[in-house]
């Protein structure tokens, strides 16, 4: 009953909150704190029916197992991320943005943490727990938004690295400070998971090609995280930190080896989705909201100088990498969701060296408090402010209240008695492409050599790749009718760029444009996305799957 609860209000409140800009991740996790042992409704109900509906001691152990499902599931999305045609194009750039971010990080906490408690120890160790960032509270709050473009594909990485340098890092650490541990076999354990990982990826990528149905996709899907996670529960000295190493292994395997991948990660998506809400509201339930009361100055230095190192490291590493133009300045702040992994860190330390880090574990676990309830809106207000995020997608839906929902209700039963004879129609506000089109798209200029386009063409998916000159103003468009009769020419090849192959557009589309139009535009042409443009700059490519969604709408 009381996980019933727990959805219930989810639901409720997450519908509620969806419409003033809050993001669902953070009404699950509150609904978890409130329900919890950890806020004085707990103490107010101790016995009787309301005693029963919170999340009490019985329904630790069911959590658990979710919390570990969902961890796992998520990593495997995060190493779907990591694709190795993407990291040809910017793998370099990315590593040095990464590097900077946790160098600064590891430097602000350790630094702010030395000089407050004199500790080298604590100052060696508290960049690891300051350094992860939450995989989950990330990816789920940028699928709730549907965010799309170079700044929501930099975060899914830059979380990737965060948490591989932690869990490789870590035991190094422990061992160093506090002589815990054989800090070379803890890694070559941590690496082993990862090729472990890597090795379920591959087969599962070979058994896909004889799948086709979406049942049996979804099961492969299940199979090859379940798979990982209990299997490091069998190694000596393995749990879920190793399973989560070979979980993220086996999707950038799987991701890498078949070209069904993605179709098989978006219906495992739609499945376990309910684990992710459990997930949620068992973080919030483990969320310790009193240890707030108890954060001193320590406290407030490590958040500070967390927050300072992720979001200036992250400048920095944008600025040498030559990856700042267009992004967010503040892209930093996408990455400070915080939880699962620092608390496992923390647990690790507890029951290792309890009395020497006792102080520490307060100012983590207090700072994740902070960081996972207010992360999640940071990072949508980061995506939105980058615009990767649809128009439609910030808009309250149209949803039937009261005594409407109601009619609507009885005219459905009417219907299928057979006792209503026409549809009802009613009016709504008519939306138009600006509600629908997705900004900042992959653009290419007009030099770009013909293995360019080729290699954009192949990294985008789309099948149109909008040009610009070095003013950026928009030419037009490439398609892959222009492209495939200099395909096989070794000779035009060498010749070619894209200003040759650039068809030029009269009736781009405006932000003005009805669905209806726009639909008669791409039929028109033939084609699966259209541009869309203000004066003479490009602004964002409609897709004809994005139109019918919001039509659905």
């Amino acid at each position: 009953m009381p996980l019933a609860v727990a959805l219930l209000l989810s639901l409720a409140i997450g519908r509620a909150a969806s419409r003033v800009g809050v993001p669902r991740v953070t009404v699950y996790l509150l609904v978890g704190l409130l329900l919890g042992p950890h806020v004085g409704l707990s103490a107010v109900s101790e016995d009787g029916i309301a005693a029963s509906l919170l999340l009490g001691p019985e329904t630790a152990v069911p959590l658990r197992v979710l919390q570990e499902l969902g961890v796992g599931f998520i990593l495997f999305g995060i190493g779907s991320a990591f694709q190795f045609s993407a990291f040809r194009e910017v793998g370099p750039k990315i590593l040095a943005v990464s590097a900077a971010e946790i160098g600064l990080t590891s430097l602000f906490v350790g630094t702010a943490v030395y000089a407050t408690t004199g500790d080298w120890r604590l100052g060696l160790i508290a960049p690891a727990l300051a350094v992860s960032s939450a995989p989950s509270a990330t990816m789920v709050t940028l699928r709730e938004v549907e965010a799309e473009g170079p700044a929501s594909r930099l975060l899914i990485l830059c979380v990737g690295h965060n948490n591989l340098f932690v869990l490789l890092a870590f035991p190094l650490l422990l061992s160093l400070a506090f002589g815990v541990g054989d800090a070379i076999a803890a890694t070559g354990a941590a690496v082993g998971a990862l090729l472990g990982g890597g090795v379920i990826g591959y087969g599962a990528a070979i058994w896909l090609e004889s799948i086709t149905g979406r049942r049996e996709m979804v099961l492969l899907g299940i199979l090859v995280v379940l798979a990982p996670l209990g299997l490091a529960h069998m190694v000596p000295g393995g749990g879920t930190s190793l399973g989560m190493l070979a979980c993220f292994g086996a999707g950038v395997a799987l991701s890498n080896g078949s070209p069904h991948a993605e179709e098989m990660f978006r219906y495992l998506e739609n499945t376990v989705y309910p684990i992710y809400v459990l997930f949620f509201i068992a973080a919030g339930r483990d969320l310790h909201i009193d240890e707030l009361g108890h954060a001193g100055l320590l406290a407030i230095l490590f958040v500070v100088a967390r927050v300072g190192g992720k979001v200036i490291g992250m400048r920095l590493g944008l600025r040498v990498s030559r990856m700042d133009d267009g992004l967010p300045s503040m892209l930093g702040v996408g990455l400070l969701c915080q939880a699962g992994i620092a608390l496992g860190l923390v647990a690790t330390l507890e029951a290792f060296v309890p009395a020497e880090t006792e102080t520490l574990r307060h100012v983590v676990v207090a700072s994740v408090v902070i960081f996972e309830l207010f992360g999640p809106w940071l990072v949508r207000r980061t995506v939105i402010s980058a615009g990767e995020v649809k128009l439609a997608n910030l808009l309250p839906h149209a949803e039937a209240q009261g005594t409407e929902a109601v009619r609507w209700v009885s005219m459905e039963f009417r219907r299928n008695l057979g006792l209503l004879k026409s549809d009802t129609e009613v009016g709504t506000d008519a939306p138009t492409v600006e509600h629908a089109m997705r900004r900042r798209p992959k653009t290419v200029s007009l030099s770009l050599s013909f293995e360019g386009v080729l290699k954009s063409l192949g990294e985008t998916g789309a099948d149109l790749l909008p040009v610009v000159d070095a003013d950026g103003l928009f030419k037009g468009v490439i398609s892959y009718e222009e492209v495939k009769s200099t395909l096989y020419d070794p000779i035009l090849r060498d010749l070619v760029i894209a200003e040759d192959l650039t068809s030029s557009v009269d009736d781009a589309l405006s932000t003005l444009t009805s669905l209806a139009a726009a639909l008669e535009t791409l039929d028109r042409h033939r084609v699966q996305s259209w541009p869309v443009i203000e004066g003479e700059h490009l602004i964002g490519m409609v897709r004809r799957t994005d139109i019918y969604a919001l039509m659905r709408r």
